[in-house]
């Protein structure tokens, strides 16, 4: 096969039931696969939905946020989801336990009853005996967070926002190791490099940009999109780039040579979520009016 014509065939597939209705009534506003494709993520107005795509089953419901949540990403090693809402927090969760782990930034009750016992009311970092986890000093407000990111080894969590910056997060302790701009409008899309070296950001801006994480330096500029970019995801071994969003194309990049080798139009709708297969033989695709695409290469 050319490499002009990867990804083009496609099956359907069916998503949890659950999940497909809530899609189908506009009820969800992000969805995230685990690396292992074992569980779906999604997110709506004030609670997470985890759902089993063996079996369809709903696994486990997040709630407690006071606005919509707008990025979601699992960890490596599935134990922990992030997430990002309107209520300007950014959380760690555990997918065992359904219970927050630590707040990264924003208000949560731990971190409000903190403050109200700090003399000038700014929250102390604590230890949280509920979770047997440090709580995070906010030390920076993450923005409207529209997009996360973990990397590969779990250390530090990408988050992409309204006022078009990336910030990098390390995981243990919350901390912010960074901030950078990266795009003209919103950052609605992330992704590590299977390397963790470089990191990938789509945007409202039509954009796909990639970025050297040590120097926080634009390294490739992939343009071809015609609406916001709102879905990325690496191949395992980093060659190829796949891109998606309200244009209802997929894009996919050969890295290495920074070149365009296959684009084709998705008719099921805007895409929202991508992620290849743990062999890099299928590429999946969720679309906001909830079609699933199982595309061969």
């Amino acid at each position: 096969m050319e490499k002009t014509d990867l990804f083009q065939n496609y099956i359907k597939s069916e998503l949890p039931p659950g999940l497909k209705a809530r899609l189908e009534k506009k009820q969800v506003t992000d969805i995230a696969f685990s690396p292992d494709g074992t569980r779906i993520a999604a997110g709506g107005d004030g609670r997470i939905w985890i759902y089993d795509t063996a079996s369809g089953s709903q696994f486990a419901m997040l709630s407690g946020y006071t606005e919509r949540v707008r990025a979601l990403a699992f960890a490596p090693d599935n134990s922990l989801l992030a997430s990002g809402s309107e209520d300007n927090t950014l959380r760690l969760w555990d997918t065992e336990t359904a219970r927050e782990v630590l707040t990264l930034a924003g208000n949560s009750n731990l971190v409000q009853a903190l403050a109200s016992s700090s003399p000038d009311g700014v929250p102390l970092p604590g230890w949280d005996p509920r979770t047997e986890r440090l709580l995070a000093t906010p030390s920076e407000a993450p923005g409207r967070i529209r997009s996360l990111a973990f990397s590969p080894d779990g250390a530090t969590l990408a988050s992409g926002s309204g006022d078009g910056k990336i910030r990098l997060w390390e995981v243990e302790t919350g901390r912010i190791l960074s901030t950078f701009a990266a795009h003209d409008g919103l950052v609605s899309a992330l992704a590590f490099s299977p390397q963790g070296e470089s990191l990938v950001s789509g945007g409202s801006d039509t954009l796909v940009r990639l970025w050297d994480i040590g120097s926080e330096s634009l390294i490739s500029l992939f343009r071809g999109h015609t609406d916001s970019v709102d879905a990325l995801t690496f191949s395992g071994d980093g060659e190829l780039l796949v891109s998606g969003g309200r244009d209802r194309h997929l894009q996919v990049w050969d890295v290495g040579a920074d070149d365009l080798i296959s684009s084709f139009q998705v008719a099921e709708g805007a895409v929202q979520e991508l992620i290849f297969s743990t062999d890099d033989a299928k590429l999946i695709c969720i679309t906001h009016e909830g079609s699933l695409l199982i595309r061969e290469r």
